[in-house]
């Protein structure tokens, strides 16, 4: 029996979760969901997950959602290498807080700013906009710490702040005002090359790009 994983291919926090199992070797039994069509809503959906959120996984009747946490938890559980999420304390702790702010101010962002077109048609509120440059040059001040997110080596929040802001390129923000967001961005995409960057990462990435433009031309 191998670990479920109920996705959509474009989903950013999904491609997370598919970069640091392939990163890993962890084999997953990939099953899409089309949040787009409702299909969380099915009743066997929602009762392995009330929030019938993506993406969920099954491993072997442990059922996570919120994909930081998966990624925690399928390191700690499959991981050989230590340095992905430290076990010291204080190292882990700050890799926690990356992972935090990207799942609270980062990407939620991202989300707050973009996703109203992608679902709604809504006009892109420039208000929005300042907020997401805001949390990039808090971004900006922290990658002066350490070479990469949270320690001097690559992290679990690597990954998943690499696939927020490598959708925040794609989706053609400008980032020339944050050198160092640039800079740690093409370190990330090096170190995850031969891990199926492209077709999990840029493809994906992509996808919700186009869709948010056909959106926007509306």
């Amino acid at each position: 029996m191998t670990t479920v994983l109920y996705y959509l291919p474009a989903s950013p926090p999904c491609r997370s979760v598919l970069l640091l199992a392939k990163m890993i070797g962890v084999e997953l039994d990939l099953k899409v969901l089309n949040i787009m069509e409702g299909e969380q809503l099915k009743p066997d959906f929602v009762e392995l997950n009330p929030q019938h959120c993506i993406p969920t996984m099954d491993d072997h009747g442990l059922v996570l959602w919120e994909s930081r946490v998966i990624l925690s938890y399928l390191v700690s559980a499959y991981g050989k290498d230590e340095n992905l999420y430290p076990k010291d304390f204080r190292s882990r702790a700050i890799v926690d807080q990356r992972l935090h702010f990207d799942l609270g101010t980062l990407y939620q962002r991202v989300v707050d700013y973009y996703f109203p077109t992608i679902h709604l048609g809504a006009h892109l509120d420039q208000t929005k906009k300042a907020k997401l440059a805001e949390a990039l040059g808090w971004f900006e001040a922290m990658l002066k710490q350490y070479q990469w997110s949270a320690a001097n080596h690559f992290t679990i929040a690597d990954i998943a702040l690499c696939v927020t802001v490598s959708q925040i390129e794609a989706f053609q923000f400008d980032l020339h005002p944050y050198p160092r967001v640039r800079a740690w961005l093409l370190k990330c995409k090096d170190e995850l090359e031969g891990h199926g960057y492209k077709e999990i990462n840029e493809t994906g990435a992509e996808t919700l790009a186009g869709l948010f433009r056909s959106k926007l031309k509306q």
